[in-house]
């Protein structure tokens, strides 16, 4: 059974080869250690799940029991997710290096926070956090301009008695390059409605009129120089960027136009995974998830920068760009 290509694009030229040649003996080699992991979690579960039991069953440290047996329960939980996901982190980082390699990318597994993260930050494309992981980041060039790309998991914890966590971003950053120094800079946003006015990247920051009622609809654009911001947001990327929101499904996107690259935001959760440990790692399926993921990436990039051969008819879509 063969890897199953999400496209007829170029990248994916010769990947069915590689995968036989390359991919699937490696997965084949790291069957025993996904094994070794989930059973290793198993036992651990269950010892712990023993142990919490005779704190329930025998009382012996009387009225301390129930929160002795929930916390020996709790560490148990936690250390058979660690080892699964040890595991899981190992395997899929030799996985994506091997998909990343065959595009013709640079691929980090492990990464802290990235420099260009501050624009995302400083123009407040991002909550508030207190919490925050980074993985999978991906290096290339596509139509002559370099990307990178990574997964950001930000989370907040409140303080106090009854403090509690909730994740505010888990997503996808991007910044490409996009040919064009910019004067100014320019914010784009989901539209919040009344909530617009406490949403300003900054103090010399300006709401942007846009006379494009669908795009009014979805978004809110605010720069620090007017002229320019019309101009970088002619028709035809506004349609781009509603299409973006389709293609997404509405993954709260958010964009900004600054220091000559174009910085997006998307909340799609984690997308650059194996999937589940529990189930054997031999198969294509693994693989094609992946590549239907560079697909819509190849499919983002190609709807922001892509130049539109022929006539539109009707509103942009992204199969005015799709290809190579």
């Amino acid at each position: 059974m063969s890897v199953t290509l999400p496209s007829e694009r170029e990248e994916f030229s010769g990947f069915a080869e590689f995968y036989e040649s390359d991919i699937a003996p490696y997965l084949r080699a790291k069957e025993d250690a996904r094994q070794t992991a989930v059973m290793q979690a198993g036992l651990i579960a269950i010892a712990t799940a023993v142990v919490a039991f005779a704190f329930f069953r025998y009382a012996p440290f009387g009225d301390g029991n129930i929160q002795l047996g929930a916390i020996v329960a709790m560490m148990g939980l936690g250390g058979a997710m660690w080892r699964i996901n040890k595991t899981r982190g190992d395997i899929t980082g030799g996985l994506l290096r091997r998909v990343c390699g065959q595009l013709g990318y640079a691929y980090r597994r492990d990464i802290g926070r990235p420099v260009y993260f501050a624009d995302f930050d400083r123009l407040k494309l991002m909550p508030n956090f207190n919490r925050e992981s980074w993985e999978d980041e991906v290096r290339g060039e596509r139509h002559g301009a370099e990307f990178v790309f990574c997964e950001a998991h930000l989370k907040y914890k409140s303080s106090g008695k009854n403090s509690s966590t909730r994740t505010v971003f888990h997503g996808q950053l991007l910044v490409i390059d996009y040919h064009k120094k910019f004067l100014g800079e320019t914010v784009v946003r989901r539209d919040a409605g009344l909530f617009n006015r406490f949403g300003k990247p900054g103090r010399d920051f300006q709401n942007v009129g846009i006379v494009s009622p669908e795009f009014e609809k979805i978004f809110e654009a605010w720069s620090t120089d007017q002229v320019e911001a019309r101009e970088l947001l002619d028709p035809l990327v506004l349609e781009r960027f509603e299409e973006l929101d389709r293609l997404f499904n509405g993954a709260k996107l958010r964009a900004a136009f600054t220091g000559g690259k174009l910085c997006l935001a998307l909340e799609t959760g984690d997308k650059l995974n194996m999937g589940s440990m529990f189930a054997p790692l031999e198969g294509p399926s693994r693989v094609d998830r992946i590549l239907h993921e560079f697909d819509l990436i190849f499919d983002l990039i190609d709807v922001l920068l892509k130049r539109v051969d022929g006539r539109l008819d009707g509103a942009f879509r992204v199969d005015a760009v799709r290809g190579g």
